[in-house]
């Protein structure tokens, strides 16, 4: 007896979860429509990459007034997408992130996160160059309709603090900042696949 009802109660609370994911919308990255940029500065000029792939996911519930809640965020882009159209310095960048090494750049959300209006604050966990930062993320969000929406903002961080050491070039006389500014415009598409944690 004691068996059955710790099954009974098993099955409940599982079909309970599976209902909450349900009841969340599964959002996949539109990256034709999305844009992931790094900004820096250097000794010489101020430098641009920009990510050529990329990729994200993310589950969301609206509340029905004007506030969504955001209960998974994945995104991740190999660190050799990271383009500058100049050869020298793409090869600097790898070579400062450490790509042989730690192919990916990864943000995923850490706990669950509330959007009110059209901004908001996340908290996420960064991984480049293989060490991973907790980093809160300031996002304006647009609900361009129930199927689509867009997420955009800026995060400033530093180069020390993933260990990286700014690139140099011609024998250290151009040295980059350790400052950099990411900036985002990622356009989503709601999704009939079945969203499983990975």
């Amino acid at each position: 007896m004691k068996t059955f009802k710790f099954y009974t109660l098993l099955t409940s609370m599982l079909f309970f979860l599976a209902l909450g994911v349900k009841a969340q919308d599964y959002y996949k990255l539109q990256q034709a429509n999305s844009k992931l940029v790094v900004e820096g500065t250097s000794t010489v000029h101020d430098w641009q990459v920009e990510s050529t792939q990329f990729n994200a996911e993310t589950l969301l519930k609206r509340d029905g007034t004007n506030g969504v809640h955001i209960s998974h965020v994945e995104f991740t882009s190999p660190a050799e997408s990271l383009k500058s159209g100049k050869r020298l310095m793409d090869s600097k960048i790898q070579e400062a992130l450490d790509t042989k090494k730690h192919p990916e750049i990864k943000f995923t959300l850490k706990n669950d996160d509330s959007v009110s209006g059209e901004k908001g604050t996340i908290t996420g966990l960064l991984t480049i160059a293989g060490q991973t930062k907790e980093v809160d993320v300031t996002i304006d969000f647009d609900d361009l309709n129930p199927q689509r929406f867009s997420v955009s903002g800026e995060v400033p961080l530093k180069m020390s603090e993933f260990n990286i050491d700014p690139p140099t070039a011609m024998m250290g006389t151009i040295k980059t900042g350790n400052e950099v500014l990411v900036k985002f415009d990622l356009e989503f598409q709601r999704s009939n696949e079945t969203f499983s944690r990975k």
